[in-house]
């Protein structure tokens, strides 16, 4: 899931080769899993396809839709869409992959970049009391942090956290959180730090 006022956001178009990635988004992984792979023929002759430099753009588009403007390390690359994956984050390589169909709206891409960003914020500044506390404050005191190995994030807390925090820091209509309704002021349900770039 960056209003750039500042700093600019580094876009990478990354075409090809298998990539173990830790996926924390649209679906969620415990363990790494394979990225999977896309046109290795124009990725050895260094030309980007056309689908990826579209979603590069766009990407450059949706940016503008983003408040948060930290990025925790993370490098961003855009990939060409991967069905069943919206986008994923690998804690290992700091990288933050997005899975563009260029026919998407941006405000979809933009709240994609931020459910990412959310759980980087997570793994970076969250702990087990701050976890605790923050399902308290959505009224689910006894739901699961973590899904399963390869399911959707949407039905535990580390999914919902990254869509509030996505519905913070994203000009964006989407919430797909299944664990706890819409919240009517996003960012007064995250942590004080998670409320505002720095």
């Amino acid at each position: 899931m960056s209003r750039r006022v500042g700093t600019a956001l580094s876009i990478v178009a990354l075409m090809a080769g298998a990539v173990g990635v830790l996926a924390l988004s649209a679906r969620y992984a415990e363990t790494p899993r394979s990225a999977g792979a896309s046109s290795a023929d124009a990725h050895r002759a260094g030309a980007p396809s056309p689908d990826t430099a579209r979603g590069a753009a766009l990407v450059k588009r949706a940016e503008v839709l983003v408040r948060e403007r930290r990025r925790f390390g993370y490098r961003v690359l855009v990939r060409p869409a991967k069905p069943g994956t919206r986008a994923e984050l690998d804690p290992a390589r700091h990288t933050l992959t997005l899975f563009v169909d260029p026919r998407d709206a941006a405000h979809r891409i933009a709240h994609d970049f931020a459910h990412e960003l959310g759980h980087a914020y997570d793994e970076q500044r969250m702990d087990p009391a701050a976890r605790r506390a923050y399902l308290a404050r959505r009224g689910v005191p006894a739901a699961r942090w973590w899904p399963s190995p390869a399911a959707a994030d949407y039905r535990v807390g580390a999914g919902d956290f990254a869509e509030v925090y996505a519905l913070c820091h994203a000009a964006s209509p989407e919430f797909r959180s299944r664990l706890a309704p819409r919240p009517a002021n996003a960012c007064a349900q995250l942590p004080a730090g998670a409320q505002a770039s720095r």
